[in-house]
């Protein structure tokens, strides 16, 4: 075994022994406390991480008319058994405490850490016959020309997959532009409404009451009437669908040379909605773009964990 090598495999055994060592005699050892009670309730006290639920228990106990508490140092993934409800402590100190759960945990790792240590020591003493070397040696380069195939056979894999994948995403884009472009499309009409009413005066119109000749199934004509900016009296016929309700007062913008010629307020755009639209148009421009390119295109990954 080479120098550098025999220097990890002692450091390995030096660490596992001396972690094993704390954990068994020092960290679950119940020596160091005089007292010992059960607890009359436990706290799980689980928390969640990358390897999943970690319980940390907490010991509620009573010492004379005192409460106190006891929480593990170390979690484990182990929920505590509620009926191991002993308390080790200090009776000078009942803050300074130990709980059944810590112990039991504790002389578990320490015993694993223990026999790993041991492990790695004994296997160190061994050393490999000539057959078993060559045998090593020969069955290393088959897994390494099986490992060349299977690289192979991965890549074509992936291949595969990112076409796949392309063929999807297209898919997806495609959609997304065409409900974008239904969006402007309908947009676009405000928008020539906006442009053409930019002139046009902006007044409130009052509910003077339901239309002659007005039995649509689907929606029913209502008069309004408003004062013009030269104090004549207009009409005007405003359709509502039969679901909606009927506003006594609606704001619109008319045109002064025809007042019959007017918007209602939403069939015209404000500034923030002109924005808006343009934001739509540029969004969906650069979707088409993207949707031509490839190389783009398979730089964005839907699979977990790759990159």
């Amino acid at each position: 075994m080479e120098k550098n090598k025999k220097w990890l495999v002692y450091l390995c055994i030096v660490l596992f022994g001396g972690i094993g060592i704390y954990l068994t005699f020092i960290s679950g050892n119940t020596s160091r406390y005089d007292s010992q009670i059960k607890a009359y309730q436990i706290d799980e006290n689980e928390q969640y991480d990358s390897d999943g639920t970690i319980y940390y228990p907490i010991y509620y106990f009573k010492v004379g008319d005192k409460e106190y508490q006891c929480k593990a140092k170390s979690g484990s993934s182990s929920a505590p058994n509620l009926k191991k409800n002993i308390v080790y402590y200090d009776s000078k100190n009942p803050e300074k405490c130990l709980t059944q759960y810590e112990k039991s945990t504790s002389r578990v790792g320490g015993i694993i850490c223990i026999v790993v240590s041991l492990l790695i020591l004994v296997l160190s003493f061994v050393k490999p016959s000539k057959k078993a070397t060559e045998s090593f040696q020969s069955n290393a380069a088959m897994d390494l020309e099986r490992s060349d195939q299977l690289r192979e056979q991965m890549a074509n894999v992936e291949d595969l997959i990112d076409k796949f994948q392309l063929i999807v995403k297209r898919v997806v884009l495609g959609i997304i532009i065409f409900v974008l472009f239904l969006f402007n499309v309908f947009d676009f009409f405000i928008v020539r409404q906006t442009i053409i009413s930019r002139n046009f005066i902006e007044t409130t119109a009052t509910l003077a009451g339901k239309a002659e000749d007005s039995d649509s199934e689907i929606t029913s004509d209502y008069v309004y009437t408003f004062e013009d900016k030269k104090g004549n009296q207009q009409e005007i016929v405003v359709s509502v669908f039969q679901d909606d309700v009927v506003e006594n007062k609606i704001k619109i913008k008319y045109n002064e040379k025809d007042p019959q010629d007017f918007y209602e307020e939403g069939q015209t755009f404000d500034k923030s909605g002109l924005l808006w639209f343009g934001v739509k148009m540029v969004i969906m421009i650069l979707l088409i773009v993207l949707f031509f390119q490839k190389k783009l295109l398979n730089k964005i990954h839907f699979s977990v964990g790759r990159s």
